[in-house]
């Protein structure tokens, strides 16, 4: 499992929504929103609003499809950021070089998405 967190000033709900479409549609990965704590007291669920988390092993074509959305995602937005969290392991993908990114992203994907743990 993969925990997204999604930093995009003044829109970061919308972002982190158009994300998880891209996700879904593009890579065509279980992504959801990230349920979060509510305050005690409080009734039902929550989400979120800018986390994401996706489910299940990657195999390396799924891994690079994750890498090429999530890369072109932040490339879209000069002031996006997204962090990639594996167990105690984080990735964080801002500005830069599409390529170089691309090829980081899907090497850490690859390497945490083997089994669904």
């Amino acid at each position: 499992m993969f925990h997204l967190t999604i930093d995009a000033p003044g829109s970061a709900a919308s972002a982190t929504n158009l994300l998880l479409e891209e996700l879904v549609r593009g890579a065509r990965v279980d992504a959801r929103h990230a349920p979060t704590q509510l305050p005690d007291g409080a009734k039902g669920t929550g989400m979120a609003i800018a986390e994401l988390v996706v489910n299940g092993a990657l195999p390396a074509a799924v891994a690079a499809a994750v890498a090429s959305v999530i890369t072109a995602f932040v490339q879209r937005g000069s002031a996006r950021k997204v962090t990639i969290k594996s167990g105690d392991e984080t990735i964080t993908v801002q500005g830069g070089d599409k390529a170089t990114h691309k090829a980081l992203v899907q090497t850490f994907l690859e390497k945490h998405g083997k089994t669904d743990a």
